[in-house]
């Protein structure tokens, strides 16, 4: 904690889990009155994390809860609950439609997954629907989002036809869909095998609590662990899940899954660090080698110095942490994309306007290069950071 301001580690203590939060209570007193109310509000409200941790701070400051900071908490999570209503509203549409088609559709994240977690709806900030479906009926699923007014995807496509995670479709006037057939660059088969209901499934279904947890993970290890809202999640979902979860369940997850290993062996660390995750109950098998161990001295959810870093990062991440064999993957993904990926990213602004692949690939190294380098000044693992993105 040393070097953080109040208001940081107040934001770092009240998104633990609540083992962690308990046995932290004096500290997080005496944070309590010292804190800058209004620079509290302003620091959550830029990691979009006021609907989440808001309440829950102003709970644990009783009395000395500021009113302006109790009220915007209470604000903030109405507005979320309007969303959720639209995005819920949405989502059930487009599930209906795909399922007339006979299209087989999960919800994945989003506002089912905010109530779940936190108890009521308005917690946790979404601004889009994710929905997962079978790789093969793809296509399929994009034509019925289209029938209800989304505008065609421009993600680019393998050799394969399947985009690297999800087809990311508009709308002009309602909330963006993303089609997604699977949710992590090393899998193939979890989402489709653990994430979709099984044929036959009647009525409303949720995957098992381990698939969810193995879920979040991928989700923090893919993001490259920036923010504090994907390690929230994980906390709120351990607070809920975790006291029932069967011992080793999630080794027997990872040794039906062994490409997952590496990305959720360093997720689940890092979120021990972070918030309290209880890794050690969670992991026996093999631990990171080295590539995973920097992996996890690079999380850093603080902002960066500007959004190339930022998915630079996440890029090397990435790389740190693929499993065996996915090495050339990795590099036709993140190191020397094709063009048509290259004009994606300079359309998104994460190339810099860059348009050769040589060009691409040479700044990204030099990126690695300044994530590294931060390493080397930095004694032990990097501290927190905690905007968003």
């Amino acid at each position: 904690m040393a070097g953080l301001t109040a208001e940081q580690e107040l934001l770092l203590r009240s998104a633990a889990t609540r083992a962690r939060r308990e046995a932290e209570r004096e500290e997080l007193d005496a944070i309590l009155g010292r804190v800058d109310w209004p620079t509290l509000g302003e620091l959550l409200g830029q990691s979009r994390l006021l609907p989440t941790l808001g309440p829950r701070i102003v709970e644990l400051a009783g009395e000395r809860a500021d009113p302006g900071f109790r009220a915007a908490a209470g604000e903030a999570v109405e507005a979320v609950r309007r969303q959720d209503a639209l995005l819920l509203l949405m989502g059930q549409r487009l599930e209906e439609t795909l399922r007339a088609r006979g299209v087989a559709t999960a919800s994945l994240k989003g506002p089912g997954l905010g109530e779940e977690l936190y108890g009521e709806a308005g917690r946790r900030l979404s601004s889009d629907i994710d929905l997962l479906v079978p790789a093969e009926q793809l296509s399929e699923a994009a034509e019925a989002a289209a029938s209800l007014g989304y505008e065609e995807a421009t993600d680019p496509v393998g050799e394969d036809g399947l985009p690297l995670l999800h087809l990311a479709m508009p709308h002009p006037e309602l909330p963006a869909v993303e089609l997604h057939w699977r949710i992590h660059w090393y899998e193939e088969r979890f989402a489709q095998e653990r994430l979709l209901p099984p044929p036959g499934a009647d009525g409303p279904w949720r995957p098992r609590p381990v698939d969810q947890l193995v879920a979040l993970l991928l989700y923090y290890a893919r993001d490259g662990f920036s923010g504090m809202r994907q390690a929230c999640d994980l906390a709120a979902w351990w607070d809920r899940f975790g006291d029932a979860l069967p011992e080793g369940e999630l080794e027997a997850c990872l040794d039906a899954y062994p490409q997952l290993r590496p990305a959720v062996t360093a997720a689940t660390r890092v979120a021990n660090r972070m918030v309290g995750l209880p890794s050690e109950r969670l992991l026996n098998g093999p631990r990171l080698g080295g590539r995973g161990r920097v992996a996890i001295a690079l999380a850093d959810p603080r902002p960066y110095a500007t959004t190339q870093q930022l998915y630079a990062e996440i890029a090397l991440i990435d790389g740190l942490l693929t499993p065996r064999g996915g090495l050339r993957s990795y590099l036709h993904r993140q190191v020397a994309p094709s063009a048509e990926v290259i004009r994606d990213h300079t359309d998104k602004g994460l190339g810099a306007h860059v348009t050769s692949r040589a060009g691409y690939t040479l700044r990204i190294l030099g990126r690695y290069a300044l994530a590294l380098g931060r390493l080397l000044r930095i004694p032990g693992t990097a501290a927190p950071r905690f905007a968003a993105e």
